[in-house]
């Protein structure tokens, strides 16, 4: 018998320790979305989840390297602080001060 759960041994390791206590399986075909406890999660759940975060670490490497151009783009008109960086940013793309 073990003396501490699969999954405790399992975060024991270094890279594992991250490992949530749910994860959130998307609605597929015609089953609805649920949470589902780690514990009992399918390979196809991890799967379908893991489908679902990739989507979402796209959308956030989208975003951030949109909003790293704004400040780029605004810092190259010399704005900083509190300027706001929407104005900046296009006055940059309109090739201006």
């Amino acid at each position: 018998m073990f003396k501490t759960t699969p999954l405790k041994r399992l975060r024991e390791l270094r890279w594992l320790e991250m490992l949530p206590a749910n994860v959130d399986v998307p609605a597929v075909f015609d089953r609805p979305g649920q949470v589902v406890p780690i514990e009992r999660a399918t390979v196809d759940e991890i799967e379908f989840a893991l489908v679902a975060l990739a989507r979402q670490q796209s959308d956030l490497y989208r975003l951030t390297g949109a909003l790293d151009d704004v400040l780029k783009m605004a810092r190259r008109q010399g704005a900083c602080g509190a300027d706001n960086a929407i104005l900046a940013a296009a006055r940059d793309l309109e090739g201006g001060k």
